[in-house]
């Protein structure tokens, strides 16, 4: 079957790799869409990974069961998170699924961008979810990002009655607009750098944009926001994104720096100013959960977000675009035509 493997160059190459044999408790998915997420687009991130195939934005339908698979049936349409926590350990019992101790020893086999893909076990009966009729493979790839900026919003306290400003209109940038305004938040606003991100996040519901190609975000902003959720992981926008928090806000540090970013903050500036600065890694089964919910119930949509689609053979051109941001946002891979 085809996969996509990356080098320690960050580069990717169309494979052949044999089909996974899958085991009593796991289920074997042919894959519908698979989503390039930007983290797949770092290159010291991706270094890591170098020799694996990469893929956890998935979709797809089930084709083959082990024969202790309860609850899902050959034909059933899923979408697996990539990682499972047990579900019993302290972390998991206090919300904190992501730093339980199997959390990473999970995987999907060999990875989501391949034809098909084993979920094992641990995965399938832990954190998969149907996919309803409502949704196509592509909305639903979409669940795993989305439940990421569930997460964040939820380890950040947002709500409805504080104004947000997301810094990076990727995917993430606009769901978290999105998602805001879903939630009811009266005063939404973006910044980025790329004329057609801004102009999607007006789309998307933020009534106020900002260029930061132009301008520092401080200089452009005129009023500080309760919740700023800033999307690259980058110590110098950080730092800029943090003049933009109001007294008593919250700056969300949405995504992993490089391990030499070192940040510069004022601890005399965020005490009087009681700015607190969150972390947000991935995303559990309960933001999954809802997730999927926002999701099918229609009160995030997400289908106008995918600006381009390649086939799996074609998969080092949809990277080559997916870098090249201004025109795209999410670039899929599409599996069997």
């Amino acid at each position: 079957m085809k996969a996509v493997r990356v080098a320690e160059d960050g580069s990717v190459a169309v494979v052949g790799v044999p089909v996974p044999r899958i085991g009593p408790g796991d289920a074997l998915l042919r894959t519908g869409a698979a989503g390039i997420c930007g983290s797949d687009l770092l290159p010291w991130y991706v270094r890591r990974k170098a020799g694996s195939v990469l893929g956890h934005e998935v979709a797809g339908e089930i084709v083959e069961l082990g024969g202790e698979v309860d609850g899902f049936a050959v034909g059933d349409r899923i979408v697996p998170h990539h990682h499972a926590a047990c579900g019993e350990c302290a972390e998991c019992r206090n919300g904190r699924a992501v730093h339980c101790r199997e959390w990473k020893s999970s995987s999907l086999d060999p990875g989501g961008m391949a034809e098909f893909v084993r979920i094992p076990a641990e995965n399938l009966s832990r954190d998969t979810l149907s996919v309803p009729p409502v949704l196509s493979d592509e909305e639903a790839t979409f669940v795993e990002p989305l439940a990421t900026v569930v997460k964040a919003f939820a380890r950040g306290g947002f709500t409805a009655a504080q104004s947000l400003l997301a810094v990076g209109l990727g995917t993430t940038g606009q769901l978290a607009v999105r998602l805001a305004k879903s939630a009811g938040a009266s005063r939404v606003a973006g910044a980025d750098r790329v004329a057609s991100r801004l102009e999607l996040a007006r789309g998307s519901g933020a009534s106020e944009t900002f260029d930061v190609s132009r301008d520092r975000l401080p200089d452009v902003a005129a009023e500080s926001f309760d919740f700023v959720f800033v999307g690259p992981g980058k110590a110098e926008v950080i730092e800029s994104a943090l003049a933009a928090v109001a007294p008593g806000g919250t700056l969300l540090a949405f995504t992993m720096a490089a391990p030499e970013e070192r940040l510069i903050v004022s601890p005399h500036d965020l005490y009087f100013r009681e700015v607190r600065i969150v972390p947000s890694y991935s995303a559990g089964p309960d933001d999954m959960r809802e997730a999927l919910a926002l999701i099918a119930s229609g009160r995030v949509s997400v289908s106008d977000l995918v600006t381009h689609r390649f086939p799996i053979e074609r998969a080092p051109e949809a990277f080559a675009r997916a870098a090249r941001p201004e025109g795209s946002l999410k670039v899929l891979l599409t599996f069997g035509g």
